[in-house]
């Protein structure tokens, strides 16, 4: 029928000219209002109205607000919302399936949803007519339950995104358990990844104090738990049972187990695990004593024990990362004062180490990295007695452990670490003259070995590994002066070559390895150089801006950084003994110079400075 037709018939009506046998409107005959079909490509085609749709869904909203021409309520908690059918069918699949698609149509027109409350349902609603949500960490659980059961799938992403933003240490114990419950995996796996890599941080916050034993368990269950040791787990649970000792203490031998005590630190042990009242059980004090015995066993009786273990606790975590960023091991201060601190850098920040000081106040000691901690040998004692002393600071418990010790007492001498052999090279000995002598520490029999003699006698020298093979520049030879010789140590002949000279001098210099290349640096000079190893070839750089004589130098962050030591700048001062707090950075690949943002805890020199991951 056309359209004027259809205009004239409901004029008809609205002008009273109905059949007054028919009573009423709704028994009006069919051909009164005749019904037009609309074709698909309708919706699609013609000219758009950008306005409209945002004109009708606020006229929607007011119709909502004013509880106008409802024709369904929604309930939960005994209270209701008017609502319109067909904007809840064009929403949510989940309300079509209910009042469209389903064979028993609700009764009254009156939707009941059940295990949520009202205000939840308010803030969905809302969201359906609105298009926003209001989504806090408090209700999130409840908002995103409800989205699985009303298949709004927008709305969930929303919620969602908003919670994987949120999550941080202080609130993703809650969101674990708000994925959990509403089986969310993308909210698990964030929020599973923090209480994983903040572990310190979360079991600071009161949602730790507040989980239960069964979660407590789990979590300190977790292979990759970012920690140093297992101290902070210890002192977690402790501080999980005295929130409420009482209901939680019958649970500590049960969670004890998940506890790996053998990788507290010694000191840990000793005076926190042993002073617990609530290790006092046969039991647990054989899991103590066990745990004691682990750290005196050798490295080579330690290697046997590791690999028959079956029991994962007697294993270490994935997850330990030992000391993290810089670590700095004794030195002597600017009043020339022999320090046995060890230092730390956290976040941008130095941390004295009160509880791991050096064993013994030694100057000149030489120090390397070995796979699990820092070996320091030698060195000059407060008598001033030339050392043959050897020791471990391990990077997974911060305690030291005395090796054995070396073969000749030598100071202001060189260390590097290949293939499990610990080199120490030359030195000054007991007659204060340079030494030739050079020996090596089996890691895993814990023995000394005398190798060939160094060509040349020398004190201070500089040395590094590459491959396998040991390089030594410079140092100070018999005659005091220093010298620019380069020797190559060829672990695989057992037998030393001289190389060409350094292009320059690098006294009381530093020496690291980067991208296959050997930098040396610093001393009074200023020097800057590179060599080759592959090619043997020499480059001269641009110049350090301070002097760092017996200042020590370490990659960190592709950058170059070379540490304190001593100045004649620093050295105007006459109370001091020239050393300077002053940290610069080498840029490798630009050949540039700049001095860090961080300086040392203190003016230091002849210290030793490690990146410890």
């Amino acid at each position: 029928m056309a359209s004027g037709e259809r205009s004239n018939s409901v004029t008809s009506v609205e002008e009273g000219e109905i059949n007054p046998s028919q009573g009423n409107l709704s028994a009006c005959s069919e051909n009164v209002f005749p019904t037009c079909t609309i074709a698909e490509n309708e919706f699609s085609s013609g000219t758009s109205d950008c306005n409209y749709q945002s004109r009708v869904w606020e006229q929607m909203g007011k119709l909502f607000q004013q509880e106008t021409l409802s024709d369904v309520m929604l309930m939960a908690e005994g209270q209701s919302i008017p609502c319109h059918k067909f904007l809840l069918v064009a929403a949510s699949e989940y309300f079509y399936n209910r009042l469209v698609a389903a064979s028993d149509a609700i009764e009254h027109n009156l939707l009941e949803i059940d295990c949520i409350s009202f205000q939840t349902l308010r803030i969905i609603v809302s969201y359906i007519y609105t298009g926003n949500i209001n989504i806090t960490v408090e209700n999130a659980g409840c908002v995103i339950r409800l989205c699985k059961i009303l298949k709004l799938n927008s709305a969930y992403d929303t919620c969602l995104a908003f919670l994987k933003e949120q999550a941080n240490p202080a609130n993703c114990i809650g969101l674990h358990r708000i994925a959990i419950r509403n089986d969310v995996k993308e909210l698990k796996e964030k929020a599973r990844e923090i209480m994983v890599n903040n572990f310190k941080e979360v079991v600071a916050g009161p949602e730790f104090l507040d989980m239960s034993a069964d979660e407590v368990d789990e979590y300190i269950q977790n292979e990759n738990l970012r920690i140093p040791n297992e101290d902070p787990v210890y002192d977690a649970v402790i501080s999980w049972i005295r929130h409420q000792p009482e209901e939680r203490e019958p649970h500590f031998s049960q969670i004890l187990k998940s506890v790996r005590l053998r990788y507290c630190s010694t000191y840990c042990l000793k005076y926190t695990v042993a002073e617990e009242p609530l290790m006092g059980t046969v039991r647990q004090q054989k899991l103590l004593v066990s745990a004691l015995k682990h750290h005196y066993l050798d490295s080579v009786c330690w290697d046997t024990v590791h690999s028959e273990c079956i029991d994962c606790r007697l294993l270490p975590r994935v997850g330990y990362h030992g000391m993290p960023n810089m670590i700095i091991i004794g030195g002597i201060s600017d009043l020339d004062i022999t320090m046995n601190e060890c230092w730390r850098l956290e976040n941008d920040e130095w941390e004295a180490l009160k509880k791991f000081p050096m064993p013994k106040m030694v100057q000149f000691f030489s120090a390397c990295m070995v796979n699990d901690g820092i070996v320091v040998s030698g060195g000059l004692n407060v008598k001033a007695v030339r050392q043959t002393e050897c020791w471990l600071l391990s990077t997974s418990t911060y305690q030291w452990r005395r090796l054995a010790e070396m073969n000749t007492a030598r100071l202001r001498h060189a260390s590097v670490y290949v293939d499990r052999l610990v080199y120490v090279i030359g030195g000054e000995g007991a007659d204060k003259k340079p030494l030739s002598s050079v020996e090596t520490l089996q890691r895993n029999s814990g023995q000394w070995d005398i190798l060939p003699d160094l060509p040349t006698a020398v004190q201070h020298p500089m040395a590094t590994a590459y491959g396998q093979c040991v390089y030594v520049f410079g140092g100070i030879g018999s005659t005091g002066r220093p010298l620019g010789t380069v020797y190559v140590y060829r672990t695989t002949r057992k037998s030393w070559k001289k190389l060409t000279d350094m292009p320059e001098i690098c006294s009381l210099g530093a020496v690291v390895v980067w991208k296959d290349v050997i930098y040396l640096f610093g001393g009074f000079s200023r020097s800057c150089m590179s060599f080759d190893p592959v090619l043997k070839e020499w480059a001269t750089l641009s110049r350090c801006r301070h002097e760092h004589a017996d200042g020590p130098a370490l990659v960190w962050k592709d950058r170059i950084l070379v540490c304190g030591g001593r100045s004649t700048e620093a050295k105007r001062d006459k109370n001091t003994s020239g050393c300077t707090s002053v940290i610069e950075e080498f840029d490798p690949e630009e050949n540039t110079w700049s001095v860090s943002q961080i300086e040392l805890p203190r003016k230091l020199r002849s210290h030793a400075i490690f990146a410890a991951e």
